[in-house]
Formats: C-alpha cells, sequence, structure tokens
C-alpha cells in the first residue's frame, strides 16, 4: 500500500503467512436450449421453417406467445433468440446453450478437466513442502516495466515470475482437484510465496482435497516501500501473472477448471479482489482474509461474476472496512468492495441472511443469484491478529473453505 506502516510476519496454526501491516497490494445470457437440430439464430421455425422477424411457426413451433430464451424449435427448425410465437415473433432470451446475452455477465468460463490430468506432477513436487515453480508472463505493458524496475539483485522479473506448489496427500493425476491460491502480506521476498500464501487448508501435509499455490511479488521498491502486489495501477502487471500461474497449473496437474479460489491477508486481499474483477471469468470465487478492497486505479474488469467471501475487521485501521470519506490506499474501504461484487453479481436489494450458525458473524446477501453469493463476515480483530486467535482463524481459514465448497455449479 502507499501509506507505510511497520512490517510484521507471523506463522499462524493453519498456514505459513505473513503476520504485517497493510500493503499494495457479470449474469449470463439465458441459455435457451434448441430443438433436436436447432441452430441458434433469430426466431423459431417450423418443420422446414425459415427464421425472421415474422417467420411461420411450424409443427415445431412454440406456443402463442413463446418464452424468451426457453422456446423450442420444430424437429429441424432453428431456435431463435426467442421462442416464436403464432406469427413467429422473436423473444428477447439468448439462443443456444451456449448464447450469451442481456445486461448481465456470465460466470467463469473455466470447466471440466485441466490438460494436465492423466500426467505425473513435477518430480520436485511435495504434499508436505511448497515447492517452486517460474513462470513466464506474457502481456505486461512494456511501460509498466520500464517505470517500475525490480530491485537491484532480483532473479525475477515482470515477464519472469515464480509460484510455490504444495500437492494434497495421495494426489491422483487422474481426479480433477479444486485449487486454493493464496496471497501473502506485504513486506517479504521475490520468494515470498514459498510462506505459503495464507492456504485455507493450512500447512501440513495430510489434506487430501485441493491442490495449494501460493503467489509471489516481484521485490521492488519502485512501486512502493512495503513490497508486495502492484495492483494499484490501471497498467497493473498482475492480472498477467495470476493468469499465467493458472494456465501452468492447469497444465501440469489435474485441476477441476470449474474450482479455482483465490483470497489472501493484507496485501494478498488486495490482490484476491483485483482478481475477482480482471481474472473473474478464471476463478469461481475469491476471499479476503482480512485486508484491503479494490483499488481505484486498476485495469477495467471483466464482465463475469464471482462469488466473494469478506473476513474483515472492525478494529482494522490499516485497511479499514468503510465506507470512508476519502480513500485510504486509494481505496474507500472493503464495504465498497463488497458492494461493487454485490452491483457485478446482479444482486437486488442489500437484505441479508445469517450465513452459517459456525460463523454468527457471517451474513449473505438474499438477493443474489444461487451460484454467485456474497457473504460478509465483520469480525472482532485488528488488521494483525495474534497469530494463535483461534476465533480469527476459524474465520479467515475454515470458513472460506466452507464457503468454496457450498458453491453450486456455476450456470
Amino acid at each position: 500500500m502507499k501509506t507505510p506502516f511497520a512490517s510484521f510476519r507471523f506463522v499462524a496454526p493453519l498456514a505459513l503467512a505473513a503476520w504485517m501491516t497493510a500493503c499494495s497490494s457479470g449474469g449470463k445470457g439465458g441459455t435457451g436450449t434448441a430443438g433436436a437440430q436447432g441452430t441458434a439464430g433469430v426466431g423459431a421455425a417450423g418443420a422446414q421453417g425459415t427464421a425472421g422477424a415474422q417467420g411461420t411457426a411450424g409443427a415445431g413451433a412454440a406456443g402463442a406467445q413463446g418464452t424468451a430464451g426457453a422456446g423450442a424449435a420444430g424437429a429441424q427448425g432453428t431456435a431463435g433468440a426467442g421462442a416464436a410465437g403464432a406469427q413467429g415473433t422473436a423473444g428477447v432470451g439468448a439462443a443456444g446453450a451456449q448464447g450469451t446475452a442481456g445486461a448481465g455477465a456470465g460466470g467463469s468460463s473455466q470447466t471440466g478437466m485441466s490438460a494436465g490430468c492423466t500426467m505425473s506432477p513435477p518430480v520436485a513436487d511435495k504434499n508436505n513442502a511448497w515447492v517452486k515453480h517460474d513462470v513466464d508472463v506474457t502481456g505486461v505493458d512494456a511501460a509498466f516495466i520500464s517505470a517500475y524496475p525490480p530491485n537491484n539483485g532480483s532473479q525475477y522479473s515482470w515477464t519472469k515470475r515464480n509460484y510455490f506448489v504444495k500437492l494434497p496427500m495421495g494426489y491422483d493425476p487422474t481426479k480433477a482437484y479444486p485449487v486454493a491460491i493464496g496471497g501473502s502480506g506485504c513486506g517479504g521476498s521475490e520468494t515470498v510465496g514459498s510462506e505459503g500464501g495464507y492456504s485455507v487448508l493450512g500447512t501440513s501435509g495430510t489434506q487430501t482435497q485441493a491442490i495449494q499455490i501460493s503467489q509471489s511479488y516481484i521485490a521492488s521498491s519502485a512501486v512502493n516501500a512495503c513490497v508486495g502486489f502492484a495492483d494499484d495501477f490501471t497498467n497493473s502487471p498482475e492480472p498477467a501473472y495470476i493468469h499465467a500461474l493458472i494456465q501452468d497449473v492447469e497444465a501440469h496437474y489435474c485441476v477441476d477448471k470449474s474450482k479455482i479460489f483465490l483470497n489472501g491477508y493484507s496485501s494478498g486481499a488486495w490482490q484476491a479482489t483485483l482478481a475477482g474483477c480482471t481474472n473473474s471469468d478464471e476463478i469461481r470465487a475469491y476471499g479476503v482474509q482480512i485486508g484491503g478492497g479494490l483499488r481505484l486505479k486498476r485495469p477495467a474488469c471483466k464482465p463475469n461474476k464471482a462469488a466473494a467471501i469478506y473476513i474483515v475487521g472492525t478494529q482494522d485501521t490499516a485497511n479499514p472496512i468503510g465506507p470512508l470519506a476519502t480513500p485510504n490506499d486509494d481505496s474507500y474501504g472493503s464495504a465498497p468492495s463488497r458492494d461493487d461484487i454485490l452491483m457485478r453479481n446482479g444482486c437486488v436489494g442489500t437484505a441479508t441472511a445469517p450465513w452459517d450458525s459456525m460463523y454468527p458473524a457471517c451474513v449473505k446477501y438474499t438477493g443474489c443469484p444461487a451460484a454467485y453469493p456474497v457473504v460478509w463476515c465483520p469480525i472482532a480483530t485488528g488488521h494483525n491478529p495474534a497469530p494463535g486467535d483461534a476465533m480469527v482463524n476459524m474465520y479467515r481459514y475454515d470458513a472460506l473453505w466452507k464457503f468454496y465448497m457450498a458453491l453450486p455449479a456455476a450456470n
């Protein structure tokens, strides 16, 4: 972040991570179903009908008024943008199973098993230690590279970065696993991912549920004094890094592409909220583990939805909840970040209900699409909770993973 604070680092009981101050770090269109041989067009036709604004309904035409986006065409008919009525008037829904329409944005386009399935993992990888992997990053703005060089002596750059992997116990390359990506707070080295990035599944080698990934940042004092993720720029290099990391993991491991999650603390929290904006076509959900919101200076958000859970500290003065009257670290607080994802997910109203009895501080916004919930958990803590604070750890780790695993299939 732009405002300097003293750095602290700690090891949480469930994850190796940094303990420190703050740091820098839409709905899918309808899914109308075409007829037996339907092809997306502009109006539903009959058995041999021709689609058009006034096409004549045939044997397979829909009812008198047709249902937008869900009408089925005749035996050889062509599904339109909406099912045709008695006079073949096109509806307004989205055509075809893959059609996208409407003002709302869709969810992640990631589905199925990754290219790395059936491949053996890299021989050095382990289930009880974080192992470094290097990755080439493309698409970074040359102007950013020139203006913000890494610190002297760095072996990494904005186009060559690293991340760390910890495999689940008994990793099976024929089984598609969720991926849990974490981000640490600021103040570490260019291989800070070795700390574990606030993994929601802990630091032991006994978990069997997911492939764990920990991000590293580039050590560049030119970005800010507290080295962390460079998220506070309209041409930030971080979206390209997140994309390259996900692509590399999918290429080398068996990944369930519909279950990629990214979360973090402090600087890592800024990175998580950025990913929910700029990489929402790749991640299913993101989580804040006490930390920042969404920067005012950032790349444009993708038109996709993402589920989100915010664990925020009511006593956090470094990365406050807000909404603030004036920006702090180029943000009005974590509450406006929550409001932004509510809007982008197409949530209606601000009514809430208890989310889970095990986590009484958490509420769920009831007007959100079922596949893209937003959960808000303000807890009584500051920015730097004690490493052994069981209450904080229960929320920042256990609650996040429970939220991720309870998500229904994206639509």
